[in-house]
């Protein structure tokens, strides 16, 4: 039975590259600007491949050149709305895959479920010719129209090192040894709402809420993208609003200057990860006394008594003098 569909599914898309070519090649197709211009020389029949979601297909068409300024352009080509010869439908596929599962799952799935043959190198160079078209269209998008209120509305910022080429790391300062970098900083924000909680009171995000915007710009120029994100999510009906992050610096500004009147907090899992660094210098790295009062701090956190854990942590530094200040310090902790 699959060797049968299979075959079947070939053989429709054969049927169906043909059929697209013979409507693409009508002598009668309307395409503007498909006239000389003056100083152009026209080049009648031109070949063009042309990657379909049926498959690649041939087309004819028009291709005038301006030997004076050194352009050519083809309005078939424009007409139907093609890039680097890829059609308009499977770049949003291939775009859509990517977003999903990568440049390598993309292909692999598109080849699997749709029969489609596009390479991840091909997949990538697609995304990264329509990525800044789509940018310019979320800029052009006017703010949410007036809908119903929203309970709680969360945003959250993080950033990761992304290993680059060299030519994108000229001039950077990084933390290599000579001051260097191998790595840019790859931005990403998350915005979602909550209107409901479970049982025992926890929220609970609402289905399929999120949207992401994701960025190698500086922090100020992602701060405003994030901002206009959530303009376009409608947080002005907002009761509240909730900013989640890491503590990193840049990023507590970020919602300094965007969100000033939202609730921040800083999530659990680095916390945690600093409250083991703090205990590790106040009484030793993996010492019973340590982990006892990592249980002991971590469980105030959850309560929300981070003035507790602040106040205990100064008087132990105190204690155990100059020593240990220096040790604490060397873990990022300020008292």
């Amino acid at each position: 039975m699959e060797a049968l569909e299979l075959g079947l599914r070939e053989a429709l898309l054969k049927d169906g590259r043909q059929l697209l070519e013979q409507l693409l090649q009508d002598p009668n197709l309307s395409v503007p600007h498909n006239q000389t211009q003056p100083g152009e020389k026209c080049h009648s029949q031109r070949a063009k491949a042309v990657q379909t979601l049926f498959g690649e297909i041939e087309i004819q068409r028009n291709y005038f050149y301006c030997a004076a300024t050194g352009q050519g352009r083809a309005p078939l080509d424009e007409a139907l709305g093609l890039l680097d010869g890829y059609s308009p439908g499977l770049v949003r596929l291939g775009c859509r895959a990517a977003a999903r599962c990568g440049y390598l799952g993309a292909s692999e799935d598109l080849q699997a479920l749709a029969a489609i043959t596009l390479d991840g190198r091909q997949i990538q160079r697609i995304v990264n010719r329509i990525g800044p078209k789509v940018a310019e269209q979320l800029q052009k998008q006017t703010p949410a129209l007036p809908g119903e209120p929203i309970a709680v509305f969360y945003v959250e910022v993080d950033g990761t090192g992304v290993p680059m080429v060299a030519e994108e790391l000229t001039g950077r300062k990084g933390k290599q040894a000579d001051g260097s970098s191998t790595t840019r900083e790859a931005k990403l924000g998350a915005t979602f709402t909550q209107t409901a909680t479970d049982a025992e009171g926890w929220p609970i995000r609402d289905f399929e809420s999120t949207s992401y915007v994701g960025s190698l710009e500086g922090a100020e120029a992602f701060g405003l993208r994030v901002r206009q994100e959530t303009q376009r999510r409608g947080i002005a009906r907002a009761g509240k609003v909730v900013f989640l992050g890491d503590g990193a610096a840049w990023i507590w500004e970020l919602a300094r200057v965007n969100f000033p009147l939202a609730i921040l907090i800083l999530d659990f899992y680095h916390a945690a990860e600093r409250l083991h660094q703090l205990c590790a210098a106040l009484y030793g790295q993996d010492t019973p006394a340590a982990k006892g009062q990592k249980q002991r701090w971590q469980q105030l956190l959850l309560d929300d008594q981070v003035g507790q854990v602040i106040a205990a942590a100064r008087r132990r530094l105190q204690k155990n003098g100059t020593r240990c200040r220096s040790t604490v310090r060397e873990a990022d902790w300020i008292f």
